[in-house]
C-alpha cells in the first residue's frame, strides 16, 4: 500500500502542474506565433454586467407579478442584448495572433520596452485589446487583416535580464458587460545594461598612445576601400556603397600617431574603491565611447574576454556587463 501511495504522488503532482499550466499558463512554454483559440479564452460578467443582469431580473419579476406584456418584451430584448454582447466579446479575442515579441536592450536609467505584435487574420477589426503583465499594460485596436504593436514598458528596471512574464490579454468590448481574457506566457526577455557614468572618466592608464587626441574615422584622411572583413568595426564600413546595392567594403585611413591607441577595458584596472555597480558603469561608459569613436579596445571581465571585432561585439560585451555577478569571483 505504501508503495502504491508513493507511486501515485508524482502522478498527482504532474496532473496538478498540467492543470495549472492549462488554466493559468504558469510556465513560459508558449512558442510564437500563437493564435488564440476558444480554449484560451475565459469570460465572466463585469460589475456593470452584473448590475445590468440584476435590473433585467427585477424587470422580469415585476412583469410576471403585474402581467405586463410590454415588460416581458423589454426584458427579453435586454436579455438578447446581453447574450449578443457575450458573443461579441468572444469574437473580439478569438483567432487573433501573437506574432512577435521583441525587447529593446536599454540602460538601467531608461525604461525597458517590449513590443508585442498582434495580427488580425482578416476576419474582423478588433477593438480595445488590453495587454498587461505584473508591471506594465497597454491597450490597442487592430484593423481587419492588419497588425498592431503594443508597447509594454518597465519604467525602472535594474541591471540584468528581465523576463516579460505572463501576458494577460483581455477585452470588454462592446458595452463593458462582459470581460473576456486569457494568458500567453513566452520566454521573451530583455537586457538592462549598467547606467553610463557621467561625466566620462579618463581611460585607464594601461592604454598605449594618446586617446585624448584620437580622431573619429570620419575625420581622418581617407586612404582606400578594401574588401569587408567580419572583424571590421561597423563605423568603418562604406555604407553608401552597400545602400546602392554594391559589395561590402571597409574604409581604410592614413595611419597617425593616435591610431596606435589601444583602450584596455578591464575589470581589474578599475578603481577598487568604487562599488561593483560604479565599476560596471565605468566599463560601460568606456565601451560606448570607444565604439563610438572607432577606438581599438580590449574588453575583459572575470570569466569573459572579447578581443574580436564584428557587428555584435559591443552588444555581446554590454550583455556581459548586464549579467555580471562579481560574487562568483571573490
Amino acid at each position: 500500500m505504501a508503495t502504491t501511495a508513493t507511486t501515485a504522488e508524482p502522478i498527482v503532482r504532474q496532473s496538478k502542474k498540467r492543470l495549472r499550466q492549462r488554466f493559468f499558463r504558469s510556465d513560459a512554454n508558449d512558442r510564437l506565433p500563437i493564435t488564440v483559440h476558444h480554449e484560451r479564452i475565459y469570460i465572466l460578467p463585469t460589475g456593470r454586467g452584473m448590475a445590468f443582469l440584476g435590473v433585467v431580473s427585477i424587470m422580469l419579476l415585476a412583469s410576471m407579478n403585474y402581467r405586463l406584456n410590454l415588460g416581458y418584451a423589454l426584458s427579453f430584448i435586454l436579455v438578447g442584448l446581453l447574450a449578443s454582447t457575450l458573443l461579441s466579446t468572444y469574437l473580439n479575442l478569438v483567432k487573433i495572433t501573437f506574432s512577435v515579441i521583441t525587447a529593446k536592450d536599454t540602460f538601467s536609467d531608461s525604461p525597458l520596452e517590449f513590443e508585442v505584435t498582434l495580427t488580425e487574420p482578416g476576419h474582423r477589426a478588433r477593438h480595445s485589446i488590453g495587454l498587461a503583465t505584473t508591471d506594465c499594460h497597454d491597450r490597442i485596436d487592430v484593423r481587419k487583416g492588419r497588425s498592431a504593436v503594443a508597447i509594454l514598458t518597465l519604467s525602472s528596471p535594474s541591471r540584468g535580464i528581465h523576463n516579460l512574464g505572463r501576458i494577460t490579454f483581455s477585452s470588454d468590448f462592446p458595452l463593458g458587460l462582459w470581460r473576456g481574457w486569457g494568458y500567453v506566457h513566452t520566454d521573451s526577455s530583455g537586457y538592462v545594461y549598467p547606467k553610463q557614468e557621467r561625466p566620462l572618466a579618463p581611460f585607464c592608464s594601461h592604454q598605449t598612445g594618446n586617446v585624448a587626441g584620437q580622431k573619429q574615422s570620419e575625420e581622418r584622411e581617407f586612404k582606400e576601400l578594401r574588401a569587408y572583413r567580419e572583424t571590421d568595426n561597423p563605423t568603418s564600413i562604406a555604407w553608401k556603397t552597400v545602400a546602392r546595392g554594391g559589395q561590402w567594403y571597409s574604409k581604410e585611413f592614413e595611419s597617425t600617431e593616435s591610431d596606435s591607441c589601444n583602450v584596455d577595458i578591464h575589470w581589474s584596472d578599475i578603481d577598487k574603491t568604487l562599488t561593483r555597480e560604479q565599476r560596471l558603469s565605468r566599463m560601460c561608459s568606456w565601451l560606448i565611447e570607444a565604439d563610438k569613436n572607432a577606438l581599438p579596445y580590449d574588453f575583459e571581465l572575470p570569466g569573459y574576454t572579447n578581443n574580436q571585432g564584428g557587428f555584435n561585439r559591443k552588444q555581446s560585451c554590454l550583455r556581459q556587463l548586464a549579467t555580471f555577478d562579481a560574487d562568483k569571483y571573490k
